[in-house]
């Protein structure tokens, strides 16, 4: 198994390594590194307001008041 570093030109990738030549006539598997073409993804857009004030609360108090006491009690 080889591995070299080449650059495309049309439908030729293009090496500089001499030793290549006692490869002549192998199989190979090509790996493109570079991804010029990414996907673009549109980013979706999530309205929380429309979620916002349905349903029962889960802290009927101030939340962060109940996480201080959960920390009290666990530390010595």
């Amino acid at each position: 198994m080889l591995a070299v570093k080449g650059i495309i030109q049309g439908n030729t990738v293009v090496i500089e390594d001499e030793d290549i030549k006692k490869y002549e006539g192998k199989d190979v598997i090509v790996t493109i590194l570079d991804y010029p073409y990414k996907k673009q993804y549109k980013e979706k857009k999530v309205d929380l307001r429309k979620y916002m004030g349905r349903g029962e609360k889960m802290f009927q108090s101030d939340a962060q008041e109940y996480i201080k006491g959960l920390r009290d009690d666990e530390r010595i």
